[in-house]
C-alpha cells in the first residue's frame, strides 16, 4: 500500500535547503522513500515512518518515546510496559534494514540520506556522499618516487584486508545456495504472530487459500467466549513480525550482503513474489502459510493433532536409525532437545529456489534459522549426501536436532536427510 505524500511535497524534485528548509527536505525525501517499491507492500513500516518523519519535523521529540509510540502506532495500551513488549525496538530494526534496501537499490541516487540512529527514534537527514572525480597527477618519476612505490602498495595491499577483514564477508554457508544472481533478490519472509495467535484461540490450523487476503478471519464460528470483532481489533494492533525472525536477521545480513536481502512481511506477498526471486520462509506451515505452497510432497511433514494443541515432524518413510515422531522435549539435564525441518526446493519458475526453515515451535524455528547461516552447515549437507564440493547441492528435505539452553542452541545435528525429486515439487508449486 502506498501511502499519499505529504501536502505540498513534491517527491520528484530533489532540494538543497538551508536550515529553515531541512524540515522540508526531509519530508520530500520520505515521500521518495514510500514511494518506492521497497516500501510498497510494508504498510507497517510505512506507518512508522510517516509517524517518525512527522514528530522529526515538528520538534515533538516527546511523541518519539519508545511507550508513546507504540500506543500511537501499534495500538498498544496506555498502561503497557515497553520493557516487557519489544515490538517499537524490534520494528525500527526493521524499518532500518528496510531504508537500507532502498538506498542499495531505488535510493541510490537520491541527494539526501535517512538514518533512524541506533538509542533514538529521531530520523537524521544527511547529505548523500558523493565519491570524488578521480585525480591524476602529470610529473615525470624522480628516484624518491620509485622507492615510495612498494611502501604505498603494502600500505594499500594491507589497508584492503583490514576493511575485508572488518565488513561482512559472504560465507559459505546453507544460505549462500540463495545467493541471487543478476535481477533477482532474496526474500526474507517471517512467520506471521497474529495467525499464530488465530490458531492458538481458534484452535485449527490456518489453509494458505484462508490466509489469502485474509479469510481465514471470516470463516467458521470461533470458539465459545471469543468475539470474532474483538480478535480482529487485537490481530490489527499487533506486529505480524516473530521476535525470533528478527534475531535471525543480522545473522542473515553476516552470511550474505545485506543489499540483496528483502525482508517481506507473510501478510503482504502474493503467490507472484516467487516466480523470480529467491526465498527463504521462516516457521513450519502453522506460522507462515506459505511454507504450504512447497511443503506438500515432503516426506518430513510438521503435523499436528486436529485442534493443534501438540506439533512434531512426522518422518513418513523411516529408513533404519530414524525415528517415526521427531518431537521436543527437555532431558533430565533440563536441556531442551529440539527438532526443526529444513528443504532447499526449486522454486515455480526455473532459476528461482525456496529454502524452508522451521520447526513445530519458537526454539526449533529459532534453531532452524541459525543452522542456515553456520559455517559448517553446507559441508554437513554434502557429507551426508555424498556430493563433492565441486559439485552442485541437489534439492534435499533434512531433519536438524538442536540441544538449547533458553533459545540459543549449544549444538545441533543433521538427523535424517532425503534427496528430493524436483519434479514432484515443481508441480507442487504449481
Amino acid at each position: 500500500m502506498r501511502l499519499p505524500p505529504a501536502p505540498g511535497a513534491d517527491p520528484a524534485t530533489p532540494v538543497s535547503p538551508g536550515q529553515s528548509e531541512s524540515a522540508g527536505t526531509l519530508q520530500a525525501a520520505v515521500d521518495r522513500i514510500l514511494a518506492s517499491q521497497a516500501f510498497e507492500r510494508t504498510h507497517r513500516l510505512s506507518v512508522l515512518l510517516r509517524y517518525l518523519t512527522d514528530h522529526s519535523t515538528s520538534g515533538d521529540t516527546a511523541g518519539l518515546k519508545e511507550p508513546i509510540i507504540g500506543q500511537r502506532v501499534f495500538g498498544r495500551p496506555a498502561d503497557y510496559i515497553a520493557s516487557d513488549d519489544n515490538i517499537v525496538r524490534s520494528n525500527v530494526r526493521q524499518l532500518r534494514l528496510k531504508l537500507e534496501e532502498y538506498y542499495s537499490s531505488e535510493g541510490e541516487k537520491d541527494p539526501w540520506r535517512i538514518t533512524v540512529p541506533k538509542g533514538s527514534y529521531l530520523l537524521k537527514l544527511e547529505p548523500a556522499v558523493q565519491p570524488l572525480p578521480p585525480t591524476r597527477l602529470v610529473r615525470p618519476w624522480r628516484l624518491p618516487d620509485l622507492i615510495a612505490v612498494p611502501a604505498v602498495l603494502l600500505a594499500v595491499v594491507a589497508l584492503v584486508w583490514w576493511l575485508r577483514s572488518i565488513g561482512p564477508q559472504p560465507k559459505d554457508c546453507l544460505l549462500s545456495l540463495l545467493r541471487p544472481g543478476p535481477g533477482q533478490r532474496l526474500l526474507v519472509v517471517g512467520s506471521d504472530a497474529n495467525v499464530q495467535m488465530y490458531v492458538r484461540l481458534a484452535r485449527r490450523r490456518v489453509t494458505l487459500q484462508e490466509y489469502i487476503g485474509g479469510r481465514y478471519l471470516r470463516s467458521d464460528p470461533l470458539p465459545p467466549g471469543i468475539d470474532r470483532a474483538a480478535l480482529s481489533n487485537l490481530l490489527a494492533s499487533r506486529s505480524v513480525t516473530e521476535t525470533i525472525f528478527l534475531n535471525i536477521l543480522p545473522e542473515f545480513a553476516r552470511a550474505l550482503p545485506s543489499t540483496s536481502l528483502s525482508v517481506l512481511a507473510a501478510d503482504s506477498i502474493s503467490p507472484r513474489d516467487f516466480d523470480h526471486d529467491n526465498a527463504v520462509l521462516i516457521s513450519g506451515p502453522f506460522g507462515n502459510p506459505w511454507v504450504q505452497m512447497f511443503d506438500r510432497d515432503l516426506n518430513f511433514q510438521i503435523e499436528a493433532t486436529e485442534e493443534v494443541t501438540s506439533t512434531w515432524i512426522q518422518n513418513r518413510k523411516p529408513i533404519p536409525g530414524e525415528q517415526e515422531r521427531y518431537q521436543n522435549y527437555t532431558d533430565a539435564s533440563k536441556t531442551i532437545v529440539c527438532y526443526a525441518r529444513l528443504a532447499y526446493l526449486p522454486g515455480p519458475r526455473p532459476g528461482s529456489h525456496i529454502l524452508l526453515a522451521g520447526g513445530p515451535h519458537h526454539a526449533s524455528t529459532q534453531s532452524a534459522g541459525q543452522f542456515l547461516t553456520r559455517e559448517d552447515s553446507l559441508d554437513s549437507i554434502r557429507r551426508l549426501l555424498h556430493v563433492h564440493r565441486s559439485e552442485a547441492v541437489p534439492w534435499f528435505e533434512a531433519v536438524v536436532e538442536s540441544r538449547t539452553l533458553s533459545v540459543d542452541p549449544i549444538s545441533m545435528r543433521i538427523v535424517a536427510i532425503r534427496r528430493v525429486d524436483p519434479a514432484n515439487t515443481a508441480e507442487t508449486a504449481r
